[in-house]
């Protein structure tokens, strides 16, 4: 029987052999569609909150190098793109669309402990088998800091959804685990990590916005962006759930307690807590 992991790596593998594929794969380097705003909201942890873009990075699961693209073009400076299957990266790189690439298993990283600042994880986590184990191994070769962008869970934080929560599958195969401020703060805590910032955001994709401008005279992207806006506000009433959580998870505890950082954070209505707060792991005085 095929894992999930088999079905990722074919999927990237073999991405070009779908016309479907062949016609979207342009869209993805076009920074004036409705589908790159979605996808710059989504990286609003890393271009607008860190701001570190003289630090290594790693991105994972980064299929093409899209999130790489995206930082690359915004001023970061040393990114390393990777995904388990490297075969979309691979052409990307002979595209001259991310500046380096490499084969890479989340759960099972080849590298050196803090060998990056920060890592990436977008959109990725909720793919994996064993997402956990993925996180710990993100946690170990970051040096600063792990920032995780995923599908918020629908049955945990208020208000949750009513009634047995039942799986979810995605058409590549795996399983759809998906986060929540709890799982976070449980994390962080377990860790004894610094701290974490977290806030939730709401996403509209609509089949096509990969060709529509993001231009609200596009009937579509004006759709999606009055869409978000309803949502946002049936949020804000608690009578929707958000649907996706940005969080940074922080190992260096100066760049949490950075005053600018703590004001962009504070600007922005982001959650973040120190959970550095273990009684027995004080340092004695």
């Amino acid at each position: 029987m095929k894992s999930a992991d088999d079905l990722h790596i074919n999927h990237w593998e073999n991405f070009f052999d779908s016309a479907l594929h062949n016609d979207l794969y342009p869209t993805w380097w076009d920074d004036q569609t409705a589908n790159h705003w979605r996808h710059r909201r989504f990286m609003e942890p890393v271009l607008d909150i860190l701001q570190t873009k003289q630090d290594t990075w790693v991105t994972i699961g980064d299929g093409s190098g899209h999130d790489s693209w995206i930082m690359f073009n915004d001023g970061f400076e040393d990114i390393l793109s990777t995904d388990i299957g490297d075969g979309t990266l691979k052409r990307s790189l002979k595209d001259g669309r991310i500046q380096k690439c490499a084969q890479a298993n989340a759960e099972n990283l080849q590298f050196d402990d803090e060998q990056f600042d920060f890592v990436l994880c977008k959109e990725a986590f909720h793919h994996m088998r064993r997402p956990y184990m993925g996180l710990y191994e993100m946690l170990r070769v970051a040096k600063r800091a792990v920032v995780l962008i995923e599908p918020q869970d629908q049955w945990v934080d208020f208000p949750t959804r009513t009634g047995a929560a039942s799986p979810f599958y995605e058409g590549v195969g795996n399983y759809v685990y998906s986060l929540s401020f709890r799982e976070i703060q449980k994390i962080c805590l377990g860790l004894n990590l610094p701290g974490y910032a977290s806030k939730n955001m709401m996403d509209v994709y609509i089949q096509g916005c990969e060709f529509a401008k993001a231009d609200l005279s596009d009937p579509l992207f004006k759709q999606m962006t009055e869409t978000v806006t309803a949502m946002e506000a049936r949020c804000e009433q608690r009578l929707e759930k958000w649907n996706y959580v940005l969080t940074i998870l922080f190992k260096d505890e100066a760049l949490f307690k950075d005053p600018a950082l703590v004001e962009r954070l504070t600007e922005r209505k982001w959650l973040f807590e120190s959970t550095n707060t273990n009684p027995y792991l004080r340092k004695p005085d």
